[in-house]
């Protein structure tokens, strides 16, 4: 199905893509006290070698300063989240019963209480289920050796990027044209307006490579500002993550760039952590632990959010694919990542997937995880991109979520022009960098509140199904919903609200009605003479809020408000400023 997508620069600055391998495991996650059985695969490579507890740790759950920070420590306390087990580092005596059989130990992974092994030899796999510690393991990928040996990341800048301090923005005098709608589409403008980008929040971004970015006047002000707080690649491919993939450019654009009076992401005030996890040379399952390595990470460091436009369905092995009766959130590897990050506090967002025209059709994973938010795209107009995969999870849960623009949406490629790009890569990061923008405004709230502000505002919230999920998340309605947690319960059907009002430049209406319909809004002075009129709004059953702005020519004075509903007809008096 789908995984990473890569483009081809062609005419008019429109990108598209050529599938790449897709990606999927069959997770089979022994827990039984049968003798293991091992059929060994192609060697070297790569094996995930599961423990059977973490029995006489040295590290304490009342003293998690040894291996969480602090401002992961925080973001439990904020949230009433309780450190357990999972959190506890794997048993280094555990780790060193490996060492006499001269393996390899790449990485370890608290979450599933496994190590990442390289395995060169048949004996050396015949051994490892003999120790008695051992619970199971599982192939991953053949082993393929690094061209260089230089994984870290330079994280200097390029001396000729043009640079702009963050706090220059001004979203009320800049255009930024080619962002407006998708910003618009989801009231993030509203945001931008009290100058709220996302200052102070912690995103880590997990993709193939991140090109060019730190040479690119697109994102200057990341590194004038120091809001690059890490790179890392948990591929063993050696790359330089700014030399390495470019579809992270694309993905990260989204959020974070800045050209004046052309272009702006939707936090382009957060910090980022750049984590590469995508191996560029194959597709196997190794990249759902990568993830998951960088998952533990980003947890570690205290992020508040992670994005990935990274799926998983099929493999370079057949072996190993996916059924769509995976898609449960609970078999892949990087699913249960997915769904333990969020049981952290951390805010997971994640690709739907570009397979709605293909065979498999269906989200992938770890779209199918619970407690993550699945993005799918719509073009500008709202309709559904064709391509957007699918839902629902096999248990029944709605996915994906939410949706956003990522048919014909703009992005900044790796040579620093602004394209025309498609795939829920570009709707999910954008939506990920909104929320981070939510959150800033919401500091003191509680994850869960802020997810269910955020869902509870989209379009579809009453009528969610398996394309759009539900629906367009807005921004400006979550913020109305956070300050009034009662305003999907206790509202009246047929009630209206002018926000703000007095207004400026324009208002919104929020309207709460029975069933779906279609109404008109019409903008009167005190003569009744019609200075304003938009026609066949279709609203949803239940909440509504409709955008009514471009007033600012409007004279100073009384108006009133008339909405022509299907068997009603509401008005109020509001002030124009």
């Amino acid at each position: 199905m789908l995984s990473i997508y890569y483009w081809n620069m062609e005419s008019s600055n429109i990108i598209t893509y050529k599938r790449l391998k897709s990606v999927m495991l069959l997770l089979i996650f022994f827990v039984s006290i049968m003798p293991i059985t091992v059929s060994a695969q192609n060697l070297p490579a790569w094996y995930l070698v599961s423990f059977t507890d973490k029995n006489n740790t040295p590290f304490e759950l009342d003293n998690p300063i040894e291996f969480l920070s602090q401002k992961s420590i925080d973001r439990r306390l904020l949230n009433d989240i309780a450190i357990d087990s999972v959190d506890l580092p794997v048993n280094s005596n555990y780790i060193d019963s490996l060492i006499p059989l001269n393996l390899l130990v790449y990485n370890t992974s608290k979450w599933m209480n496994a190590a990442l092994v390289r395995v060169e030899t048949s004996n050396q796999l015949s051994q490892i289920p003999l120790i008695s510690i051992v619970d199971s393991i599982q192939y991953l990928a053949p082993y393929v050796s690094s061209k260089s040996s230089d994984s870290k990341a330079k994280e200097q800048r390029n001396s000729k990027m043009t640079t702009k301090n963050s706090s220059q923005f001004d979203y009320q005098s800049s255009n930024y044209k080619a962002t407006n709608n998708r910003i618009r589409m989801v009231d993030l403008d509203m945001l931008f307006e009290e100058n709220i980008y996302g200052y102070g929040i912690d995103i880590a971004v997990f993709d193939n490579g991140f090109r060019n970015v730190n040479k690119l006047d697109a994102f200057a002000h990341l590194f004038t500002n120091n809001q690059i707080k890490e790179v890392r690649n948990f591929t063993n491919d050696g790359k330089d993550l700014y030399s390495s993939g470019s579809h992270g450019t694309g993905v990260l654009s989204t959020m974070a760039a800045v050209i004046d009076d052309e272009f702006i992401g939707s936090a382009p005030q957060a910090n980022y952590y750049l984590f590469q996890t995508e191996d560029n040379r194959y597709e196997y399952p190794i990249e759902e632990v990568n993830w998951l390595f960088a998952a533990e990470y980003a947890d570690s460091l205290g992020v508040d959010i992670i994005t990935s436009s990274l799926v998983y369905s099929r493999f370079d092995d057949v072996s190993l694919d996916y059924t769509h009766a995976q898609l449960d959130g609970k078999t892949a590897i990087i699913s249960r990542a997915a769904h333990i990050a969020s049981l952290k506090g951390i805010m997971v967002f994640n690709s739907a997937g570009n397979e709605g025209g293909g065979d498999w059709q269906k989200i992938c994973f770890p779209s199918d995880a619970e407690g993550v938010f699945t993005i799918g795209a719509i073009d500008e107009d709202e309709y559904i991109a064709k391509f957007s995969s699918t839902g629902n999870s096999s248990d029944g849960r709605i996915k994906p979520d939410l949706v956003a623009e990522g048919l014909q949406t703009p992005i900044v490629d790796s040579k620093g022009n602004i394209v025309k790009a498609n795939g829920t890569s570009f709707s999910t990061p954008f939506i990920a960098g909104a929320a981070a923008t939510f959150l800033q405004a919401n500091p003191n709230r509680k994850i869960k509140d802020i997810n269910n502000a955020i869902l509870q505002s989209a379009s579809l919230w009453n009528n969610a199904d398996s394309i759009k999920g539900f629906g367009i998340p807005n921004f400006y309605f979550a913020q109305l919903l956070l300050q009034n947690d009662s305003t999907h319960n206790t509202a009246n059907s047929g009630e209206f609200r002018v926000l703000p009002n007095p207004f400026t430049k324009g208002f919104h209406i929020l309207l709460i009605i029975n069933d779906s319909q279609n109404i008109d809004v019409a903008l009167y002075d005190m003569s009744g003479r019609n200075v304003y009129q938009k026609v066949n709004i279709h609203c949803n059953k239940g909440s509504n809020l409709i955008r009514i702005d471009y007033l600012n020519d409007l004279k100073a004075g009384m108006y009133i408000v008339k909405i022509n509903a299907k068997s009603d007809i509401y008005s109020q008096k509001v002030i124009k400023e």
